[in-house]
């Protein structure tokens, strides 16, 4: 079995000055450098006191951050980028459904314990009257003292 080498494009080595192409991360470096320089240069520098200010307002309003007005959190990226995947979507559908199936029985909980107390607080209320009504026939059957008999 022969193994077979892929030589670099000589007319792809004279456009770079003779070196080879940047690998995908050194773009994404470069990259991300100059646009570091271009908002310096936008904002008046990086000892700029306003900087907090228009960083906080391109994390609530940039388009690479998530819907506006809403700073996005590292939990958000991170689903994003997980729902994005192909290849994790199954695992998340399944994280999200049984998080939905956790919050619908929370809830089916929450009413199950509402109705328990309305029921207790009415057993209770029962109990008070039920009480009330013994000691009003106790009293009637004891009646007048011995000595306050009218017969």
């Amino acid at each position: 079995m022969a193994v077979q080498f892929q030589s670099r494009d000589p007319g792809q080595l004279a456009a770079s000055g003779g070196r080879p192409p940047l690998s995908r991360h050194d773009e994404e470096q470069l990259t991300m450098q100059k646009r570091i320089e271009a908002f310096y240069k936008q904002s008046g520098g990086p000892n700029n006191p306003e900087i907090p200010k228009i960083l906080e307002r391109h994390l609530l309003y940039g388009k690479d951050h998530g819907p506006r007005g809403k700073r996005e959190t590292l939990e958000d990226a991170l689903r994003d980028m997980v729902a994005q995947d192909y290849s994790n979507q199954i695992i998340f559908k399944w994280l999200m459904q049984a998080r939905m199936a956790r919050n619908r029985q929370n809830q089916a909980d929450h009413a199950e314990l509402a109705r328990i107390r309305r029921e207790i607080e009415n057993l209770q209320k029962q109990v008070a009257e039920l009480r009330e009504m013994v000691q009003s026939l106790a009293a009637s059957i004891e009646g007048p003292e011995e000595g306050e008999r009218a017969w």
